[in-house]
């Protein structure tokens, strides 16, 4: 019998865990296995009630397509598409997510881009290192460095969703020379109060321990449709690649080690800041994103100079998959009329919602469009921007 002061084993407490789930499993299974589309997109009955995984063989040959390229960095074989001739854009997908995410921008962008696509160490068909412990935020933004190093690009717009939108601003920073133009979608990078009760279970160690061997594709199914403002958008489709990806063979420690990273950044008091980017920004935001609250957009745009925000009324957390189409118009309108990062005019690019009266003498003043404006119609956009 164990005293009340004694540390319980990890490695007993982990059995009686187990023990217990795979009976809950088994319950879950016969309740939801006739109805619960998450269920059905299990290959197998272990798979369906939240253990196993499946080999990266098997996702690979139902999720690689005739553009589908890999590339071998720290021992990692990067999967990615490069298509499409033109201005260069690498879009960039979020946590738990990968290059698929996209496919409606790409569709249209390859008519007249160069579009790279990838999948970010830890998800999709990429994978993770084979030493978990190397797997965190340095590690993801080295890699990715060194992908787009293997690209062959000198100028091109990064875009970025949630944790992609984090790494593809801090790129900017670091590399202005090379990016023309950035596009954030409900991007990661600010931390706020309000965690998803996913990020607090990850943070927690038994259940932390538990999730590494046990998520139930419900769970799965759960978030994703959280992520959506409108849960009818979400296509079986992208809900069974979801699952999928969450069951390819070890991913749930890297799922929880990726929760952990960015739990403990989303309960920081303090941030980096992003004012060091210079190119010319569009910012897109879901109003209904429960991950990434709209709020958050503030700090961007008080950080960001050179910014357009555009907000989506109820659509969630990854816009450019819940509504490709408007989505892409926009990103598309933005690409023809921002001005080239460094140019003279990038302050007139500015969101009118951050234009106050007060900046609008400078704006004037460096800007040759307004050189010839009378006193009198300067008079009149101030009184309209009052």
């Amino acid at each position: 019998m164990t005293r009340p002061n004694q540390p319980i084993s990890p490695v007993g407490s982990m059995t009686v865990a187990t023990r217990a789930l795979v009976t809950l499993g088994l319950l879950i299974s016969l309740v939801l296995s006739i109805g619960c589309e998450s269920m059905k997109a299990s290959q197998t009955f272990s798979n369906a009630i939240g253990f196993g995984g499946i080999p990266p063989v098997d996702l690979e040959e139902q999720y690689i397509n005739e553009d589908s390229e890999f590339l071998e960095i720290r021992g990692m074989r990067i999967h990615y598409r490069d298509v499409g001739e033109g201005p260069v854009i690498i879009l960039v997908h979020g946590i738990f997510s990968s290059l698929h995410t996209w496919d409606g921008w790409v569709e249209e962008l390859r008519k007249s881009n160069r579009v790279i696509t990838l999948d970010l160490p830890g998800f999709g068909l990429t994978g993770g290192p084979e030493d978990i412990e190397q797997f965190d935020v340095e590690f993801v933004y080295a890699v990715f460095k060194n992908f787009i190093q293997y690209m062959d690009a000198e100028h091109f717009t990064l875009a970025g969703n949630s944790f992609g939108g984090y790494l593809s601003a801090r790129y900017a920073i670091d590399h202005p020379d090379k990016v023309d133009r950035l596009i954030l979608i409900d991007p990661s990078g600010y931390s706020h109060g309000d965690r998803p009760l996913v990020f607090k279970m990850a943070s927690t160690p038994v259940v932390s321990s538990i999730m590494k061997v046990f998520q139930p594709p419900f769970m799965i199914t759960r978030n994703v449709k959280r992520n959506y403002g409108d849960p009818e958008k979400l296509t079986k489709e992208n809900l069974y690649r979801y699952v999928h990806m969450a069951q390819r063979q070890g991913a749930k420690p890297l799922y929880v080690k990726t929760l952990q990273m960015l739990g403990e950044d989303k309960a920081k008091t303090t941030d980096m800041s992003f004012s060091g980017v210079k190119a010319p920004t569009l910012l897109m935001w879901g109003e209904a994103d429960a991950w990434t609250p709209l709020k958050l957009s503030e700090r961007w745009m008080a950080d960001l100079r050179n910014v357009k925000l555009i907000t989506y009324p109820d659509v969630g957390h990854m816009p450019m998959e819940e509504i490709p189409f408007q989505t892409v118009s926009d990103a598309i309108t933005f690409l023809a009329d921002a001005p080239g990062a460094g140019d003279a005019e990038e302050d007139t690019f500015r969101s009118i919602k951050k234009t106050t009266g007060e900046d609008l003498e400078s704006l004037i003043n460096d800007s040759n469009e307004f050189q010839e404006l009378s006193e009198e119609e300067v008079k009149r956009m101030e009184q309209d921007l009052k």
